[in-house]
């Protein structure tokens, strides 16, 4: 029998000429600085956010922020950004190391529990079904090897998850949080990781899959938001005398950014039925007193200060991104 999980994300019969996609990378704390775009677009288009789209994807941090938008689990998009300023701290529940191990002999550096007690406090006790706009929420499934997507429009049509549970699915960055294990409603068990490993800016997973659902030769705005990154930079001194495991954090960092950077890049030139819409805060165009730490979980009072005041300065002096937006959305629902 036909259930609501299918119905939301069954094949239109009648596709619209112009879908319009949104798509929201990870970045741990970083989702202040995602919360804080997105809100100020949806007070730029009124209404709730996701009435603006036909499907939204998001990664990590941004998997989080398009299920509680799509199943209404906020008064507005700008609640993200309070949310992880003020619950960081409880989602980085360090895990004992009594013995006082280093970082790469011990386990994963934070409890679950934190997590799960934070997105609980978010997405309640919902199911992926529940999401008002086709959602897809990415994550790397270590035992199968391959990348999954929850609410896939091509699986799980009789199946459903729990959203705190794709959450965990989503954010269990390997080193950070342990691997989750998630049990569907039909008893299927899965083991996932962060879907960053694979597509931390998931914007080719989100363009295939609306190819899939609305057909090859629909024109899509894509709206990729991001936190945005300064280039990743070695000094080449101390870097002489790195072995492998000096070179992990900043390769995985290197290879992270250049990634997200070619994949845009090949959008952007390479696919003229998609029309690229980039909003990431450009760090070096600030002051150096409003640029944040690098690091993920760095959940210290001055480092979510910058993300927050520098994320929103960034905004004020691009307002006419946030427009141009606005206005491509608009005109894409009336085609």
């Amino acid at each position: 029998m036909t259930n609501m999980f299918s119905r939301i994300f069954r094949r239109s019969e009648v596709s619209p000429r112009t879908i319009r996609v949104l798509s929201v990378e990870g970045g741990g704390v970083r989702g202040i600085v995602t919360g804080h775009i997105l809100g100020r677009l949806e007070a730029a288009l009124g209404g709730r956010l996701r009435e603006h789209f036909d499907l939204m994807v998001g990664t990590s941090s941004g998997g989080i922020s398009v299920m509680a938008l799509a199943a209404d689990k906020l008064d507005h998009a700008g609640q993200l950004a309070t949310i992880f300023n003020v619950r960081s701290k409880d989602v980085f529940r360090r895990a004992p190391n009594p013995v006082r191990l280093p970082a790469l002999l011990r386990g994963p550096r934070y409890l679950a529990s934190g997590f799960l007690e934070v997105a609980t406090d978010v997405l309640g006790d919902g199911w992926l079904s529940d999401c008002k706009t086709p959602t897809l929420v990415t994550s790397y499934l270590i035992e199968e090897g391959r990348l999954k997507l929850f609410g896939s429009v091509n699986e799980d049509f009789d199946d459903d998850y729990k959203l705190v549970d794709v959450a965990r699915a989503t954010t269990a960055a390997p080193a950070f949080f342990p691997p989750a294990q998630i049990v569907s409603k039909a008893g299927k068990a899965l083991w996932g990781v962060d879907g960053g490993v694979y597509a931390n800016a998931p914007v080719l997973q989100a363009i295939t899959e609306t190819r899939r659902r609305f057909g090859t030769d629909v024109s899509i705005e894509l709206v990729s938001v991001g936190p945005g990154d300064s280039p990743i930079t070695v000094k080449p001194g101390p870097a002489q005398q790195w072995g492998g495991i000096s070179w992990l954090k900043p390769a995985f960092d290197i290879q992270v950014h250049a990634l997200s950077e070619q994949t845009h890049d090949f959008i952007r030139d390479q696919l003229p039925k998609v029309r690229l819409h980039r909003l990431a805060v450009d760090w070096n165009s600030l002051p150096r007193a409003l640029r944040p730490t690098a690091g993920l979980d760095d959940f210290r009072p001055r480092n979510l200060e910058r993300l927050d005041e520098g994320s929103l300065r960034w905004l004020d002096n691009n307002d006419a991104k946030i427009k141009a937006v606005q206005s491509a959305l608009v005109h894409a629902a009336l085609t």
